[in-house]
């Protein structure tokens, strides 16, 4: 037994010798065709939740991954993810590293994925939860229990919160998917819902004078969207960052994200504490563990 496995072994190496002796020295050209990874030669990527097309995310925010080059010295590039699915799943296996999105995922970072809040929208974010103005059966949010409420499909920041009212998962509303604050609106006032969850900003504008809607429930106010940094950018990184976003470039940059999420106002600094609390709604969001 052991003559035919050292037969097998020597049979092995000469044949391993040959192929090598074959190809030949590997030369520096060859050897340089493809670099391993380092610092140096590194990317990194800024993204944000598919929200809009790809064209529309290139037009907003590939501006911003030019200026984060610029501001570190280090290589960005923007990556839009072709869907919910594929954003979730590879932000929370840690492939981007800064990141601009609603609160909630920004704070699922913060505990989970070591980010770091560098700056913010500066609204606070309110969520009120409404019903039609004359409905008689509707007078506060456990009155939705198995009603039809109009909302943006999950992991949609106003819908978790919607949700995060009711303890009970067995009694919860009856989740219709709709498309833009204006439609949830207008499908409750068409009778399409019962209800709907809004930013009080949003009811502002869809009703100025109150007559179409009332307000059942007003939650506590949330910070706003925000942009976090991944464990791989530095603190120098990120400080070159903040001080890269407040200058006239760095506005310049973030002109029309500024424009569509804040009517043009700065972006404000912003701290890990104001949220931690937020990512909660995720509890019992499939994928986000705690």
């Amino acid at each position: 037994m052991r003559r035919i496995v050292s037969i097998l072994l020597s049979g092995a190496f000469f044949f391993i010798h040959a192929a090598v002796q074959a190809a030949g020295p590997v030369s520096q050209a060859q050897a340089a065709v493809a670099p391993p990874l380092t610092v140096a030669n590194q990317e990194y990527v800024f993204t944000s939740p598919p929200r809009e097309t790809a064209e529309k995310g290139e037009e907003m925010y590939k501006p911003v991954a030019e200026m984060l080059t610029k501001a570190t010295g280090k290589k960005f590039v923007y990556k839009y993810p072709d869907n919910w699915l594929v954003y979730q799943s590879e932000m929370r296996a840690g492939k981007y590293d800064v990141i601009f999105d609603g609160p909630h995922f920004s704070g699922w970072r913060i505990r989970q994925l070591q980010h770091t809040p560098l700056v913010k929208l500066p609204q606070p974010h309110v969520w009120v939860v409404i019903a039609r103005a004359d409905s008689p059966t509707i007078a506060s949010v456990k009155d939705l229990v198995g009603r039809k409420v109009c909302v943006h499909a999950p992991p949609n920041f106003g819908t978790l919160t919607l949700q995060s009212l009711f303890d009970n998962p067995s009694r919860q509303p009856y989740l219709v998917e709709i498309k833009g604050w204006k439609e949830a609106f207008q499908g409750m006032v068409a009778k399409r819902c019962d209800g709907t969850i809004l930013p009080v900003t949003n009811l502002k504008n869809f009703d100025e004078d109150g007559k179409l809607a009332k307000v059942i429930h007003k939650h506590q106010p949330y910070p706003n969207q925000a942009i976090t940094a991944g464990p791989r950018i530095t603190p120098d990184m990120r400080a070159r960052i903040i001080d890269a976003l407040n200058a006239p470039e760095g506005k310049a940059a973030t002109a029309a994200l500024r424009e569509r999420f804040t009517k043009g106002k700065d972006l404000v600094p912003a701290n890990s504490e104001e949220y931690m609390d937020v990512s909660l709604v995720l509890r019992n969001y499939w994928g986000f563990e705690f």
